[in-house]
């Protein structure tokens, strides 16, 4: 089986880490002139991946000049690299990478910047490593972490230190990085990592985390090890957070203070987007279940578990029933949303409302269809079976496993949320324990009038 080393080198400049030296050797590479060598995402869902100053490749037989086009299959915007000659042997490819300044200005974005923070850099492989089409053997990754000062250390998704594997290179773009003088809780392979020392108590924060990966870790049925989160600290005036493979990055900002249960509720979001999915090509056709998915168990896993009190559940609830249902997007449909969401944020929250609103309604329609008997729960791990036995999971995948375990038809239901049309939240919606009441509401920025629903305690 073919082999890929690589090893990452950051420098430092007056005390901030200036470039990282990415070096690959593979030791048998066999690609005809012409054809793609390798690519990088030069930018995902509009957020640009880190400059690359230099690149080149080098064989058996020396230098290979290389040439590059750009491609986009949105959300990603590509950059293509082809050697002019025939390339075989053992074979070396050399990027110099530009880590970037955190963002200062608006909103933040997803968390695919490769950035610059106390002397240190995070962010996710998609961001700075290369991607070799077709590729996969035994693949080695370790840190040069000797420019730097005593003590700095090197984290990815999959470990710290060196990592080794057998597959492809993507999965080293599905990880997030740390490096430099990092801090970190860690109980075998869960860690939290950060760079910069926050306002609130990191160890308390990453407890409950650890606590709630635990039992996520039980309901979704995994017995994989390895989870580690990022915390960075955002420059903008708003911080969130972004999944990748058995990890997520979120952000803390100086001028937006959140609450505990705020912060407990959005690691436990992105928390959740390690299970469920359904194939989301093109892009919005899906992704009201993936933050669907995320917004409802965020809530139901951590209250069904005892590490959020009703109350707690119903204001997170309310919140939720405010921002869809006062949204003056909400009634784009799920592709039209998709195609503006990062122009337009209000757009880009319009999957994360009508997806958590349209789970609950279809758990209260299926526990009613069974007298108790079944409901989402069994739809989401029926679907997350599927994907693990191999099957391309789509809408119709969920519509099939409702009926299939309900003996319900949900279709049009999913027709009108998928088009942006109203409907009403289920009062047995979220385990039947919140009574619901329609109430008028003012749209967000606009003020027309909107129907909204007001939830309390039963």
């Amino acid at each position: 089986m073919s082999a890929c080393r690589i090893t990452l080198t950051p420098f430092p400049e007056a005390g901030e880490v200036s470039r990282v030296e990415a070096v690959y050797v593979f030791d048998a590479l066999s690609v005809p002139a012409g054809q793609e060598i390798f690519r990088l995402q030069r930018s995902t869902v509009s957020v640009p991946g880190a400059e690359i100053a230099r690149a080149s490749l080098r064989d058996e037989t020396g230098e290979a000049p290389l040439s590059f086009r750009e491609s986009e299959a949105y959300p990603i915007r590509y950059r293509h690299a082809y050697a002019q000659r025939d390339v075989s042997g053992q074979t070396e490819i050399r990027c110099d990478v530009l880590p970037c300044e955190r963002l200062s200005q608006g909103r933040h974005g997803p968390y695919f910047q490769f950035a610059r923070e106390n002397g240190g850099v995070s962010g996710p492989g998609l961001a700075f490593l290369i991607d070799v089409p077709d590729w996969q053997g035994d693949v080695s990754l370790r840190w040069d972490l000797s420019h730097l000062p005593a003590g700095s250390r090197g984290v990815c998704t999959w470990g710290e230190g060196e990592i080794s594997y057998q597959g492809t290179l993507e999965r080293l773009l599905e990880a997030y990085y740390i490096f430099g003088p990092v801090h970190s809780v860690t109980e075998g392979d869960f860690g939290f990592y950060w760079l910069s020392e926050p306002p609130f108590d990191v160890a308390e924060l990453a407890g409950f985390t650890r606590r709630l990966f635990g039992v996520m870790q039980r309901f979704f049925r995994d017995d994989q090890k390895a989870y580690r989160i990022f915390m960075r600290h955002d420059l903008t005036e708003s911080s969130g957070g972004t999944a990748l493979a058995r990890s997520y990055m979120f952000g803390w900002n100086d001028r937006q203070k959140m609450t505990v249960l705020e912060q407990q509720n959005l690691l436990a979001h992105e928390m959740v987007h390690n299970w469920p999915h359904l194939n989301d090509n093109p892009y919005g056709t899906t992704t009201w279940y993936a933050e669907g998915t995320a917004e409802y168990y965020s809530i139901m896993i951590p209250l069904k578990n005892g590490l959020i009190t009703k109350e707690q559940a119903l204001q997170q609830i309310q919140k939720r029933t405010d921002g869809y249902y006062t949204n003056p997007t909400r009634h784009l449909s799920n592709l039209e949303a998709a195609k503006i969401c990062w122009q337009d944020r209000r757009a880009q929250r319009l999957a994360y409302g009508r997806g958590i609103f349209f789970l609950a309604n279809t758990d209260a329609k299926l526990r009613r269809a069974t007298a108790g008997k079944a409901g989402i729960d069994d739809v989401v791990l029926d679907i997350l079976a599927q994907g693990k036995r191999g099957v391309t999971l789509g809408n119709e995948v969920f519509l099939d496993a409702v009926r299939r375990i309900g003996g319900i038809d949900v279709t049009e239901d999913w027709r009108v949320m998928h088009a942006g049309g109203h409907f009403a939240p289920d009062g047995d919606s979220f385990g039947g324990l919140f009574a619901v009441s329609e109430e008028k509401a003012q749209e967000a920025d606009t003020g027309r009038e909107a129907i909204s629903y007001r939830w309390s305690l039963r």
